[in-house]
């Protein structure tokens, strides 16, 4: 694998990305104030990328032959100051793509992250890197969390904005995420979730889930992340509903208390019934009332061992697999029951009136 290769994998996804963005921006409104930009970049795309190829060496040609004060700047802009960077006057009218520049970029693309993973790419994959060098890097850019991996990079300048691009990941992860633990940290669920994330191998879920974000398939995979992950919460729970640290009406108070703390955790607004928000919200309900039930009854903990893979046949240290069957069967029979359960009420509201 060649630096340039890998280079034109991401100049290509890019300019793809760009096009995509810009599609949607016509699509949406003329009234948008970016409408006219896209616009543009539409036309540019169409006049000089109708035909992209991989094992071209145009495009590293082209990017090299940039002002050598774009990448100087890039280089040793502040990570406090480094969303000023696109606005530079060295850098925001300097053409990333012929008549796309780099502020055009970041306005189209609305993500500074993702800019900047691309932008830090370029930089790295522009210059001649030997076989070993491609392969550290893209390693490091698949598995940033891994801080071994930065060990051995001689070229200091690279290795600056490998770790600077790893610090900005976990901060849009952070962002992102929009997960508040406050006033969760004392709570029995806060707690459970604490010890359960410090063993979490966040590379691995993100290789489990492919480039297609096959989630079910994921979990199904005994080698995933995923099985570990729910291994490790399975034996946790079992450990401590077994031990009585661990009661099913405390962890589902909890689990309330944090949902109320997110209400858009799920999608959309839970306030409008027609948003997909609503029946992500009501099947997280069933999962809460399923574990209900599996922590109250024996029927229940078996149904939550055969979702496990279950015991027979298996050898002592084996990786259990996530039974997806088991899974779709015990929410079935849960919607059923809720749907029982809300005709006899409402059977029971006509009779009493």
């Amino acid at each position: 694998m060649s630096n340039q290769y890998v280079f034109n994998q991401y100049y290509i996804d890019l300019i793809k990305r760009l096009k995509k963005s810009s599609k949607l921006i016509k699509d949406e409104d003329k009234d948008n104030a970016n409408y006219e930009l896209a616009k543009t970049i539409t036309k540019s795309i169409k006049n000089n990328y109708v035909t992209l190829d991989k094992s071209s060496d145009e495009y590293i040609v082209y990017v090299n032959k940039l002002p050598e004060e774009v990448w100087k700047t890039y280089i040793e802009v502040e990570e406090d100051k480094i969303g000023e960077w696109f606005e530079m006057d060295e850098v925001k009218d300097v053409e990333l793509y012929q008549s796309i520049t780099i502020s055009n970029i970041r306005t189209i693309i609305k993500d500074d992250y993702l800019c900047h993973h691309f932008i830090s790419v370029f930089y790295l994959f522009k210059n001649e890197l030997n076989e070993e060098q491609v392969k550290k890097y893209v390693s490091i850019l698949q598995e940033s969390f891994k801080e071994e991996l930065y060990d051995g990079i001689e070229n200091e300048q690279h290795k600056t904005l490998l770790l600077r691009l790893n610090e900005l990941k976990k901060k849009n992860i952070k962002t992102k995420s929009g997960v508040n633990m406050a006033g969760m940290e004392d709570t029995m669920l806060g707690k459970l979730a604490k010890e359960i994330l410090e063993d979490v191998d966040v590379d691995k879920l993100q290789q489990s889930m492919g480039d297609k974000g096959d989630l079910l398939q994921a979990i199904g995979d005994p080698d995933s992340g995923f099985s570990d992950l729910i291994s490790n919460v399975s034996r946790k729970m079992a450990t401590k509903i077994s031990s009585g640290e661990l009661k099913q009406e405390n962890l589902l108070q909890d689990a309330m208390k944090f949902a109320s703390t997110m209400p858009g955790l799920f999608g959309g607004n839970p306030g409008n019934p027609g948003n997909k928000g609503n029946n992500q919200q009501k099947d997280m309900m069933n999962m809460m009332n399923m574990m209900n039930n599996m922590m109250n009854n024996k029927e229940g903990m078996g149904a939550f061992n055969d979702m496990m893979g279950g015991n027979k046949g298996k050898k002592a240290g084996s990786k259990a697999a996530f039974n997806k069957n088991a899974y779709k069967k015990a929410m079935t029979a849960n919607k059923l029951k809720a749907k029982l359960a809300k005709r006899r009420e409402d059977i029971q509201e006509v009779s009493d009136e």
